[in-house]
Parts: C-alpha cells; sequence; structure tokens
C-alpha cells in the first residue's frame, strides 16, 4: 500500500481573485447596482473544447485599473459589478496567438464574449522541417558489474509507485494519447530520453512557474477522480535474457478499481484492487508494479517542494505542441513517491524524469522517469518507466476525466532485467452523479433557467457584415429548470453558416441571473444577456 502524505490547500486557478473587488474599481459612480453588469470571458481551443492551459486575462477600462475576475474549471472567467462603458480584453497564453478585442459593457446586462485560442506560428521553418526526421535509434545497455546477494534465491514481491512506458491502445476519447516509438528489434532497454528526441521551438518562451501551477491543481483533480471509475488491465510481462532480448509473455488480465481513504493525520493510502483483491501473487514472476497512477503526483502542490524543476521550452511530436517539464528528487528532502519492499524493508527510490503537458489542457499527457542513482542495497541499477494519460469522455454524463491509458516498465536489478507493460482499457464511472447535466452540442446556443418560473425569451443573431438579410429573431419559452438549445447552420433554427455569426442578444423575462446561457460555436463571438427589467429601465 501506498501511503502519502497531503496537506489541503485552496484550490486555485492562474486568475483566481476575489470577483467582488471589481465594483470598488470606480467607488461612488456607480452606486446604483442595477446599472452594473456581469461580463463571462470563455476560453476555446479550436475543436471547443475549454481552454484550461495556463493563461493571463486583463479587462482594462479606457480609464482606470483593470477588472478582477474568477476563472473556473472550465476555462471561463466571471466578471461580476462591472461598470458599463469601453474595456479591452487582452489574453494571452503562450504559445497560442495573443488577443486584443474591444468590448462595450452596457448597464444592467450579462455579457458572454467567446475567445479562441489558435497557435502562433513557429518562428522558424528548420523547426519545422525536423519533425519528418525519425527518432534516434535505441542502443544496447552495457550493464555493469552487480554482485548477487547469495541469500535472496527468488524475486521479492515489490511494492511501489513504477514508473512505466506507454503503448498504443484503443482510443477511448477525441484526445489521442502521445504513443512512444516502438524499436525495430525487441531489446530490453527504452529508447533513450536526450535532447534529441523532440524539437524545441525557440520562439516559444516557456512560462513555467504559470505551467508547474496549472498542472498541479488538474493533478488534484486527478486525485479525486481516481475512485471514480473502473477499468479493465492487461499486465504483460517479458523475461529478457542476457543478450538484452525479450522472450514470449507472460499475460495477465484483471478487473482494476482504486480506493483512496485519508486518516485523521492527513495520510492517503492509495490501494488498487485486482479481481477484487490485493494479492501480490496474481503478478506475472512474483514481482507486484503497484501505484502506477499516482506516480504524477511529483507535481502535486504538497509534494512539488521535494523535486527541482526546468522547463526546455516548447517540443513538437507527431505534429503537436508540448511543454517539456523535467523533475529530479532533492536529496536534502524525504523520499515520499517510490519505494521498494524486499524481504519486508522498504528502500527509497531517488527518480528523476521529464513530462510532456499540453499547452490548452494544462493536462500531463506523457510522464517519463528514471533513477537518479542507483540503489545498491538491493541491486537496483536501471528503472526507466513511461505512462501516458487521455482524456476519457463517458457517454452517460458528458464527464471528460484524464485517466492513465498505458504504461511500461524497464528494470535491471539482482543480475536480472525484464520489461512489463500495463493497459489500461473499457473505463466505466463507477458512480455515476445523477446532478450531471448533458452538454450543449457543437454549433448552438443554450439557455438554461435557473428558477422556479417560466420564463419567455427572444433571441437576436447578428451575421458578420459579409452576409446580407439581416439578423436572425428567434422568439420561445424556457421552462422553470429546464434547458432550451438553439443550433445554428442552414437549415436549424438559426438559418445562418456558424462561421458567419458575429454576435448575439437574448432578452429575457426573468431577473438579472435567472438564466445561464452558454455558445458553443466555431469562431469568436459575443452574446449580451438582458432582462426586460433592464431595458424598461432605461
Amino acid at each position: 500500500m501506498l501511503r502519502l502524505l497531503v496537506i489541503t490547500l485552496l484550490c486555485s486557478f492562474p486568475i483566481c481573485v476575489s470577483a467582488a473587488a471589481a465594483q470598488e474599481q470606480s467607488p461612488g459612480q456607480f452606486s446604483d447596482s442595477a446599472s452594473l453588469s456581469t461580463l463571462k470571458v470563455c476560453l476555446r481551443l479550436e475543436d471547443q473544447s475549454p481552454f484550461l492551459g495556463a493563461a493571463r486575462i486583463l479587462v482594462l477600462p479606457e480609464s482606470g485599473y483593470e477588472l478582477l475576475g474568477a476563472r473556473d474549471d472550465q476555462g471561463e472567467v466571471i466578471f461580476y459589478a462591472v461598470p458599463p462603458g469601453a474595456y479591452t480584453l487582452n489574453v494571452t497564453a503562450a504559445p497560442f496567438s495573443p488577443v486584443r478585442l474591444r468590448l462595450q459593457i452596457e448597464p444592467g446586462r450579462e455579457k458572454t464574449i467567446v475567445v479562441l485560442m489558435k497557435r502562433q506560428a513557429s518562428g522558424t521553418q528548420e523547426s519545422k522541417a525536423q519533425l519528418q526526421q525519425e527518432q534516434p535509434t535505441p542502443q544496447e545497455d552495457k550493464p555493469e558489474a552487480k554482485k548477487k546477494n547469495p541469500a535472496e534465491s527468488v524475486e521479492p514481491v515489490t511494492e511501489a509507485i513504477l514508473e512505466t512506458k506507454m503503448q498504443p491502445v484503443t482510443p477511448v476519447s477525441e484526445t489521442t494519447p502521445i504513443e512512444a516509438p516502438k524499436p525495430e528489434k525487441e531489446v530490453w532497454k527504452p529508447v533513450p530520453w536526450n535532447d534529441g528526441d523532440a524539437v524545441l521551438d525557440p520562439s516559444v518562451s516557456c512560462p513555467v512557474d504559470q505551467v508547474l501551477h496549472i498542472t498541479g491543481e488538474h493533478v488534484r483533480e486527478f486525485i479525486t477522480s481516481l475512485e471514480k471509475f473502473t477499468a479493465m488491465e492487461t499486465v504483460e510481462h517479458f523475461p529478457v535474457d542476457k543478450n538484452g532480448e525479450r522472450k514470449s509473455p507472460e499475460t495477465r488480465k484483471f478487473s482494476y478499481v482504486v480506493n483512496i481513504t485519508q486518516d485523521p493525520h492527513g495520510t492517503f493510502a492509495l490501494e488498487e484492487f485486482r479481481n477484487g483483491g490485493t494479492d501480490h501473487t496474481q503478478f506475472p514472476a512474483n514481482i507486484a508494479t503497484m501505484g502506477l497512477p499516482a506516480l504524477v503526483l511529483v507535481f502535486h502542490p504538497d509534494y512539488a517542494n521535494d523535486f527541482r524543476f526546468s522547463c526546455d521550452g516548447l517540443v513538437h511530436v507527431h505534429d503537436r505542441d508540448y511543454w517539456q517539464v523535467r523533475f529530479a528528487q532533492r536529496q536534502d528532502r524525504p523520499v515520499r513517491i517510490e519505494s521498494y519492499v524486499v524481504n519486508g524493508s522498504s528502500y527509497s527510490l531517488y527518480l528523476q524524469g521529464r513530462v510532456w503537458v499540453d499547452p490548452g489542457k494544462g493536462q500531463i499527457v506523457r510522464l517519463e522517469s528514471q533513477l537518479l542513482k542507483p540503489t545498491p542495497q538491493i541491486e537496483l541499477w536501471q528503472q526507466h518507466q513511461v505512462i501516458s494519460y487521455t482524456a476519457v469522455k463517458f457517454v452517460s454524463t458528458g464527464q471528460e476525466v484524464w485517466l492513465p491509458q498505458a504504461a511500461e516498465v524497464y528494470v535491471e536489478r539482482h543480475n536480472k532485467r525484464y520489461f512489463r507493460r500495463h493497459s489500461f482499457w473499457d473505463f466505466r464511472l463507477f458512480n455515476v452523479d445523477t446532478a450531471q447535466t448533458t452538454k450543449a452540442p457543437k454549433g448552438s446556443y443554450s439557455f438554461t433557467n435557473l428558477t422556479d418560473s417560466d420564463m419567455t425569451g427572444e433571441l437576436t443573431v447578428n451575421p458578420i457584415e459579409e452576409i446580407k438579410g439581416g439578423p436572425v429573431i428567434l422568439r420561445f419559452d424556457v421552462p422553470a429548470h429546464r434547458t432550451v438549445v438553439k443550433t445554428v447552420g442552414p437549415g436549424k433554427d438559426v438559418n445562418l453558416p456558424v462561421a458567419s455569426v458575429a454576435s448575439a442578444k437574448f432578452v429575457h423575462s426573468g431577473d438579472s441571473g435567472a438564466v445561464k446561457v452558454e455558445v458553443d460555436l466555431v469562431r469568436e463571438t459575443s452574446l449580451d444577456v438582458i432582462p426586460e427589467s433592464a431595458l424598461v429601465n432605461r
């Protein structure tokens, strides 16, 4: 069982400050609360999924101080008590193109701005050309002399967080995990991870502090997600001969469940159940690889101080871009992540490694580690692991959870070598949250009535100047505690091409804050939500 010490901290994102302070920007100017508005800025990737990476969002009035907003876990920043007037919205998030928009806030309205984050073109053509080059071929290992312990005749059970390497499995979501290159020859040792196996983009600087912050917060969420799913697991164990070649594998399949408990002292206990039990003899060769999903806790805010971090910059792999971040265990801090248990004694492992972080999602998609130094007490000379993570979308709720998908372990110990591959598949929710709602389809507006009374509304959609025919106006009812969706496209509710929508306005019969509106279009757009009472008061 893996035990981890966790200190509870308040969750925050790159922008998470007191939103109520916005009204203090201009004291005395707008004492009438009906004149104040709400602004929501929605960051979206080009596939319309939420932008969850590190970003700086500034809303600046023509005079005075910037507005303060609160960012949620869906890439949205909400600014409350906004005085009417002209504003400038600035969004910066490397390696995406900066965005600068002019806004006009009217009194007593709710305004939604959708901002598309587009990948900025690289400053060097040479970097792109190198993407076509093959990665270096794996090199044969030259083992060091090792001393055998004659008192130890069989390989003991190992209870540890083992680092591993990814292998492709059947995709389970729109987000495809990064797959390590497969060597032509089944040699035991992994491909060396030097700086030549990925292309750094020198035109983009890495905001390392922001990347570590947002990644750490997603690791917090990951821990709470572990107990929410079940999966099937396939384990393939390959013995390796003295020439470094893999033999035929021994394969096991398990029903896999994780349980997490916390004692009164704040210590986490992560327990993995395979086929309903925790018996280590279920594993091939009587060697248990435990705690694989938890290795990502290196980046958890409560453990990050145990490591030193550096960011190499942006790497281009398989036509995608990632921040490459390295880590190494600090030797002046206790080891709390991984250990081996041999004959009843525990031996701590000092780790180093690197991760690839999706700049738009802020999620770790690949984690690779190896020993910072050997552990001669148990003759552990090499251990190389890679874990791949992927976004799993559950159809029943629309929920997206980042989970481990595959892992590989390379170990050289006690004059023996082995390679092990773990694959996770058939993810299912263990407990379905009935309070979840289905996300609106792409290319649509959705209106949710948050009150106990029915309301009426009028949606006016304005096309871009190049489109003739004027605005499209829809009038409809939104029942109490129900959601109404209006889709955009030729022949649909809003008979306009999605790309031709410029802005929209929704006037409803409820009070301010009575309706929740979501926009899911393929271009930057704005939407004003206006209670009828605000128009009458004007």
